[in-house]
């Protein structure tokens, strides 16, 4: 009998042990998940605010330039609704002037959520000479519309001012969607936190969700201060509940999503699936063949849980070889453990080809350089990275890629040598970034440069020919009687002859590396670097005859009949501390005397006396 009790108590410490082994490995692997949740859902909130971000920073910039232009707030408020219209984040746009009082929205009905979320963002910036973007609360314009996110920028004025406040109101409901494919049960839960701890969103939603607060009892402090991600358990005010909390910073934003379950659930479920049979031990003792069978029953379970840890691999396998994106598992020094299915249509090869491969393999040296860094930074003990890069496809074409490291831990948090990379295409994206910085300097009828990139130009070339002791010239370039033009033949017609003017300068400027803008109505600018007065006449002239070979018709223009231009140039050596606008009174002095003298013809600020003081007249 000693015999039987000695073994069924070390049956059933074995038991104990084995149970209490699989239950620490199951809360392990749910802290895990909690952390990728947390991590991926605050990536996706971070592309949508840099969206927001983007837009911000576009229409700061116009209202900076444009301060005190009816015309230009005008212009201000329709790019507003059109970002609006076309974003898939945007809810709504608010433009708040230096007085706090709304300048214009694109939102119909302003509740008083939204109201307090404005004058918040008012008070922030009129405080903050930053120029980063503050999140502010989450609130709904009034009881039946959406939840908004509002994002806003400062406008500063010429001397660094106060100015007023762009405010973009992010759509939450974007947000809630994705984080939907994440409820793991009733028991879960997802927090998004700005940086002082305040619930920015809940999921799911609960009645004071998107009341402001604090996280529960939780100091979101101790977040803040920790590491970019981790763990953060935690109990419920009150009940006293414990939960399990996976949690991701963003060190840009400060906002932090926290993925939670309450552990009790966790267990019940673990309960519910290993059946914890306590009545086996107390029959243990009724002898060795029941003793037995419990033992071949615990090793059947033990390759049962095996099995399912097995399953579990594979089906993120699975899931990984689903992706579109790129999955990788590298070595710290760049070499491919594994990679996922998506990698066919990228590389132009099979997966499992690429094992053993490097990353560096057919990689542009910018890449390379950008790769090196990254990884480097990992290895000296960032938990995660991120780059964009070029990559050239096997026809030739050439995409954007983004990619986004994590270092992997052991069971003991210890960081191991392998390396998970997410890799995306990302090139629409980077099309839109370039589209929007080319649409912001280009003017828009002619495709030749706004006059607000070409005075930049000007300040810079400028100031760099003065340091160099260097020539610059400038060209200022008319279109004869263009308003007799437009009178007879249409705006239409007139908008056409300047774009045919516009390319033929285009044409003729190749390999001068010029500058061309549109400086007025129908008046065009040339900027030219290193160019001698003859050169700089040799160019002029080449660029009037272009415009009179057109021969585009213009019965007002007498006596040539067809469209013609007058040219006027100056090219000066800038004096250290000289003002860009002696080089444009100059050619401008220049024009007059091509215009005064018949049209259709080029003149020099060296054929000038004293500078005249009369205007062009057209």
């Amino acid at each position: 009998m000693l015999t039987v009790f000695a073994g069924a108590l070390v049956f059933a410490c074995l038991w104990f042990w084995s149970e209490l082994t699989t239950w620490r490995r199951l809360v392990h692997s749910s802290n895990n998940r909690l952390i990728e949740t947390a991590e991926v859902i605050s990536l996706h909130a971070d592309t949508i605010f840099a969206l927001a971000d983007q837009a911000l920073a576009e229409l700061t910039l116009q209202a900076q330039t444009f301060a005190g232009n009816d015309d230009a707030a005008g212009r201000l408020a329709d790019e507003m609704q059109r970002l609006v219209r076309t974003s898939h984040v945007l809810g709504g746009m608010s433009h708040i002037g230096i007085d706090g009082r709304l300048v214009s929205t694109t939102l119909d009905r302003m509740g008083v959520g939204l109201n307090a979320s404005l004058e918040e963002a008012v008070r922030f910036h009129r405080a903050s000479i930053s120029d980063k973007i503050h999140i502010g609360s989450a609130n709904r314009g009034d009881r039946d519309s959406a939840a908004f996110l509002p994002i806003s920028k400062r406008i500063d004025g010429p001397n660094r001012e106060f100015a007023g406040v762009m405010v973009a109101m992010v759509d939450l409901d974007e947000i809630a969607r994705f984080m939907q494919s994440f409820n793991s049960g009733g028991d879960s839960s997802i927090f998004v936190l700005r940086g002082d701890g305040q619930v920015l969103m809940r999921y799911p939603s609960r009645g004071q969700a998107m009341k402001a607060g604090s996280f529960d009892s939780t100091d979101i402090r101790s977040l803040s201060t920790s590491d970019v991600k981790g763990r953060h358990d935690y109990q419920l005010p009150g009940s006293g509940s414990a939960r399990l909390s996976g949690y991701f910073r963003n060190t840009e934003t400060g906002i932090t999503v926290v993925a939670s379950r309450s552990r009790s659930a966790l267990f019940h479920a673990w309960m519910s699936r290993s059946g914890y049979p306590w009545l086996g031990i107390g029959t243990a003792y009724i002898g060795v063949i029941i003793m037995s069978l419990r033992w071949i029953r615990q090793i059947r379970l033990r390759e049962l849980g095996e099995q399912k840890i097995a399953a579990q691999e594979l089906e993120f396998r699975l899931i990984a070889n689903a992706s579109t994106d790129i999955i990788e598992k590298i070595t710290i020094d760049g070499i491919r453990l594994y990679v996922s299915a998506a990698a066919r249509n990228l590389f132009q090869r099979p997966p499992e080809e690429l094992v053993g491969t490097s990353i560096f393999e057919g990689m542009e040296d910018d890449a390379k350089a950008q790769w090196q860094t990254v990884l480097s930074r990992l290895n000296q003990g960032a938990t995660s990275q991120s780059v964009l890069y070029r990559h050239q496809e096997p026809d030739g074409s050439t995409i954007w890629l983004e990619s986004a490291l994590s270092r992997l831990d052991n069971a003991n948090g210890e960081a191991l040598d392998e390396i998970v990379v997410i890799t995306r295409d990302v090139t629409r994206q980077q099309t839109i970034t370039q589209e929007l910085d080319s649409l912001a300097m280009t003017d828009e009828l002619t495709g030749l440069f706004n006059k607000r990139h070409f005075n930049n130009c000007l300040s810079s070339m400028f100031a760099d020919a003065a340091e160099k002791r260097q020539p610059l010239s400038l060209l200022l370039i008319d279109l004869d009687r263009f308003k007799l033009f437009n009178d007879s033949y249409g705006h239409l017609a007139g908008d056409k002859a300047l774009r045919a003017v516009a390319e033929v300068i285009q044409t003729r400027l190749q390999g001068t590396f010029g500058i061309a803008a549109r400086y007025g109505g129908e008046e065009l600018a040339v900027l030219l670097s290193h160019q001698d007065d003859r050169a700089v006449r040799a160019i002029a002239e080449t660029i009037r005859n272009g415009v009179a070979s057109l021969a585009i018709p213009h019965a007002g223009n007498l006596p040539f009949g067809h469209v013609t231009i007058s040219v006027g140039h100056a090219t000066i050596v800038p004096a250290p501390g000289g003002s860009q606008t002696e080089l444009i009174a100059e050619a401008d002095r220049a024009l007059y005397l091509a215009k005064s003298n018949g049209r259709n013809q080029c003149r020099s600020h060296r054929e000038l006396g004293t500078p005249n003081t009369l205007k062009n007249t057209g």
